[in-house]
């Protein structure tokens, strides 16, 4: 028996937030404590704990309504990396989620799509994040968008799951609540944009929206409000709202893959994606 095949899988509960934010921290990724806690709260966090208690590898499982459920968070330390712990968190979220009949998806790094592709993982849609050191520093008009009341969540909540294709409640909810500076709506075409506070960087998305038009506008209210470093993880098919964020002097960071097991067609209506929410959420 290997020294891997003696940790058990654990449930994680609060009290581990801070172990798993050193696993966020160690891999450079932006979550915060708000993260992690709301990814608990949505889904199932499971782990791995080193004999002297530290919480040394970490997965996640978000079930998304009735057709599918999201993986991510796949994440070992350093010194105990290579030794099959990824591999065995992983299959224990693929199998979590196929027992309720749902559909594993997930968003790959291009690393990633090779390990994921022999599991029977097939791709989707591809998007980039982008970022800009100092979005202050650009000269955008400040754009109107109605902004977010308590009465206007529900509407929200039920037009992310007929764009993305599935019921992230808690996810909205939490992202409503933690972009009130930023977020906004687009009353004639239902377009909503979103987002939260991070470790390196301020995220927006997702930016939902039937037209490029209403894509940019919301985009101008958001970085108009917003200070610092941003991340926005933009699909490839939407080139010219790409196109925007260059003249504006964002950069390319690293690409992702969206990848569902056994399922060629995606979900939801990728033509209404411009800016997801982050490969961990979806």
């Amino acid at each position: 028996m290997g020294p891997t095949d003696t940790l058990d899988i654990i449930d994680l509960e609060t009290q581990h937030i801070p172990g798993a934010l050193l696993l966020s921290q160690e891999a450079h990724w932006n979550q915060i404590y708000s993260d992690w806690r709301m990814m608990m709260i949505a889904g199932n966090a499971i782990g791995m704990e080193a004999p002297d208690g530290r919480l040394v590898a970490s997965a996640l499982s978000l079930p998304y309504g009735s057709e599918f459920g999201w993986i991510s968070m796949v994440l070992v330390t350093k010194d105990w990396q290579k030794k099959g712990l990824a591999t065995r968190l992983l299959r224990t979220c693929m199998e979590r989620l196929e027992e309720n009949g749902l559909v594993p998806v997930l968003d790959a790094t291009p690393a990633g799509e090779n390990v994921y592709r022999p599991l029977g993982f097939v791709p989707h849609f591809s998007f980039q994040r982008w970022e800009h050191d100092a979005v202050e520093t650009i000269n955008v008009r400040a754009a109107e968008g109605e902004r977010f009341d308590a009465a206007r969540v529900q509407p929200v909540i039920d037009r992310d799951a007929a764009i993305f294709g599935g019921d992230r409640r808690p996810i909205i909810e939490s992202l409503v609540a933690r972009s009130t500076e930023f977020s906004c709506l687009d009353k004639a075409t239902n377009g909503f944009l979103l987002g939260r506070d991070g470790r390196v960087a301020s995220q927006i998305g997702p930016i939902f929206a039937d037209g490029e038009d209403c894509a940019g506008a919301m985009l101008d209210h958001a970085l108009a409000r917003v200070i610092g470093r941003v991340f926005i993880d933009v699909c490839d098919h939407q080139a010219g709202f790409a196109d925007r964020l260059k003249e504006y002097g964002f950069t390319p960071q690293r690409s992702f893959l969206r990848m569902a097991k056994g399922r060629t067609e995606s979900f939801g209506v990728p033509s209404s994606m411009f800016a997801m929410s982050g490969p961990e959420l979806g």
